[in-house]
Parts: C-alpha cells; structure tokens; sequence
C-alpha cells in the first residue's frame, strides 16, 4: 500500500520542505520536483536516515530546481511607472517620464528615475533599466573583487557579467571570474560573499576543506551567509 507524508530536513542548516511518498513496488530513491515542490518517491521500507543522507547530497541541485521554477511562476513586470526593483538588499519605485532617450536612469529618494521617448513602450523602458542594472553590477563587483583580490594576495582577475540561470558566479583555470548580474538584487554582505567564495578558487579551484578555509579567511560569516543566499536567492530571479 502506498503512503504518502509531509516533512522536512535541516541539510545544511535551512529547511527544505518535500513531500514522502512511499511504495512497496519501488526500488529505487527518486526526487522529483513540480508544481507541488519537491516529492521524493522511495521503497516502503527505506529509513529515514538514508532519505536524508540523499537530500544533503542533492541540497545544491533541489534548491536550484525549486529556485528556477520559483521564478518561472513569478508575475511578470510590467515595467510602468510604479513598478517596485530590488537593489542591494532594498527597493527602488521605477519612475517613468517623457525625456532623452540616451539620458541614464538615476536614482532620486529611492526613485530610479528613468526618462524615455514614450514611456507607454514598456518593452524600452525594460531595455534601459536592465542594461543600468548591468552597468550597476560591473561598478560594483569590479569594486568588491579588488578588495578581496588584494586580501588574498593574487593579481585582480579578469571580471565578466554571467546570465545563468541559477549560479552566482564561476572561476576557472585562466583566472576568469563570472558573477551574475542579478546579485547585484541582493544586500552587499551577499555579495561579498560571493565574490571571496569565487577568488577562494583562484587558490583552490574545487570545493575541498583548503578552499572552505581561504572563503572563511577573506569572509568569516561565510557559512550564514551561503545559507542566507540559498533561502532567499530565488527572488532575485525575477527578472
């Protein structure tokens, strides 16, 4: 007979809510997410322990899962005038008016104040906050990883904007270092940690116990914030 349950695991820290379903025919542990959230279909028999061992393993790849399905469900803005925009950790109201098309948005009392030839075309207006969001974030990071490239003692690395989907950031063998433009949505202690979890792998390039050391070296909250991240960084996904 076939049971089915609710429950939830701590497996780093931050609960990850799923629904248990049970058969005696299964012989195998199977995770699979939708609509309804995480579902982890397993033989009748299989303990608890051994579900969750699964879960700790596969923590990374289910929170990314849910994180895009998150946004894929998330209301689409509209891009008027009124809109709400998130921004290091707090929020803008997009203001809209009539005006150069090559003047860039500024930010006025927490207004980004965007001026555009109609600003009834919500298609040019999306257009230009999205590029003085990137414009944003390279001004940023670009900050951010000199101080901590200097922290570690290692030449600045080459920094480029990323699109993905849902990591923040990436480092490879040629010192090239990738952060996505969507964290610039997110408060400035994520971003830093971020950035030193990054050029920690110009040090190690792999997620050993050395690397886990350099990241607490350049950011020693680095384990509240990774969790911090994980929890509320689907939101930033929006757009």
């Amino acid at each position: 007979m076939k049971s089915e349950e609710r429950r939830a695991v701590l497996p780093d820290g931050a609960e990850l809510c799923y629904i248990l379903k049970r058969s005696p025919r299964r012989r195998t542990i199977a995770l699979r997410i939708d609509g309804n959230g995480l579902t982890i279909n397993a033989p009748a028999r299989t303990p608890l322990y051994r579900l969750e061992a699964v879960l700790a393993d596969k923590a990374d790849w289910v929170r990314d899962k849910l994180a895009e399905m998150l946004a894929r469900q998330a209301p689409e803005k509209v891009w008027q005038d009124g809109e709400t925009l998130p921004f290091l950790g707090g929020h803008l109201r997009l203001t809209t008016r009539n005006g150069k098309a090559g003047a860039p948005p500024v930010i006025v009392d927490a207004q980004l104040l965007t001026e555009v030839l109609d600003i009834g075309n919500s298609a040019t207006v999306k257009t230009k906050v999205l590029k003085w969001y990137r414009r944003q974030a390279l001004e940023h990071f670009a900050g951010r990883v000199a101080h901590y490239a200097g922290r570690l003692g290692v030449p600045l690395p080459k920094l480029f904007l990323s699109n993905a989907a849902s990591r923040w950031g990436s480092c490879n063998s040629r010192g090239e270092v990738r952060l996505n433009w969507r964290l610039i949505k997110a408060a400035p202690h994520l971003i830093d940690y971020v950035v030193a979890h990054e050029l920690a792998h110009l040090k190690h390039l792999n997620h050993s116990p050395a690397f886990w050391r350099t990241v607490a070296l350049l950011y020693p909250d680095c384990l509240t914030a990774r969790r911090e991240l994980k929890a509320c960084g689907h939101r930033y996904h929006d757009f």
